[in-house]
């Protein structure tokens, strides 16, 4: 039994590194441990997963804080659509199967996946920027915003927050119904639509997060859907876990990180559709 807990502490680890890395909360990758190897309920591995992903979330929040590559405008404003997402997502997993989660679970990560792989970052160059910049002014739309991090890198952007919004509140219905956190979904909202640099759309991703997992969490945990014994476990391993991620992920160059964000997605959803398959 030792044994069994040391392996989930360190599955923990490896969870809350690539999590951290990429912008997810990690339960794309623990509700399938959960439900794969440790034979928990797919109900209570989504509330599980909710539970550890707040954990994760903050860590790796406090992390980016650190870099300064969180975009707090952006993060303040989104969890006032992921939140009531959230919680209805939690409530609707209550009209839905076991088999249908894990099933819906796998076929969303998949397309998810393969729309990161096939969009570009976009990048324009100073004088289309400035163009793009005076037009939207004169038609009432949001300025460039520049961000400096920690080391000197220069981010320069124009956010698209009205766009973002309305999308965000898909991600925090996903966060809630699959236990996800809704990084898979948010973070192409904000590097696809709302326009911030994968790193900065990594970064704020996992601050809206903890927002999103929080109130999603209560709402499976006022329903029961909670293994405790597994929150703690796996709490431990993903706070360590995301720090380490956090820091590797200021490394990577952005079509590396969202590689690497694909491939962590097309995995698990397969796993997922399979075992949905019987």
């Amino acid at each position: 039994m030792v044994t069994a807990q040391f392996l989930v502490f360190i599955v923990a680890i490896f969870i809350g590194i690539i999590a951290a890395m990429v912008g997810i909360g990690g339960g794309a990758l623990m509700v399938p441990i959960m439900i794969l190897l440790l034979g928990v309920e797919p109900h209570q591995a989504v509330g599980t997963s909710l539970h550890v992903i707040i954990l994760t979330a903050t860590s790796s929040t406090i992390a980016y804080y650190i870099q300064r590559r969180i975009d707090f405008k952006v993060g303040v404003l989104m969890p006032l659509v992921t939140i009531p997402g959230s919680v209805l997502g939690a409530y609707t997993t209550k009209f839905i199967s076991p088999k249908g989660i894990v099933g819906i679970f796998g076929a969303f990560l998949i397309l998810i996946a393969l729309k990161m792989l096939t969009s570009r970052e976009r990048r324009k160059s100073e004088n289309e920027e400035g163009s793009a910049l005076s037009e939207d002014l004169n038609k009432g739309g949001e300025s460039t915003r520049t961000l400096i991090d920690r080391d000197g890198k220069v981010f320069t952007y124009r956010p698209k927050l009205k766009v973002g919004l309305l999308l965000g509140f898909s991600a925090g219905f996903a966060s809630g119904f699959l236990g996800i956190g809704g990084g898979a979904l948010m973070v192409p909202i904000l590097n696809l639509v709302v326009g911030l640099p994968i790193h900065l759309a990594v970064a704020t991703s996992m601050f809206i997060m903890v927002f999103s997992a929080s109130f999603g969490a209560t709402t499976h945990f006022l329903m029961g859907n909670l293994v405790p014994e597994y929150v703690v476990l796996l709490g431990a391993g993903v706070i360590l876990g995301a720090q380490i991620g956090a820091r590797t992920a200021k490394r990577l160059k952005a079509s590396k990180l969202r590689k690497a964000f694909a491939v962590v997605l097309i995995f698990t959803g397969l796993r997922m559709l399979l075992k949905a398959l019987g």
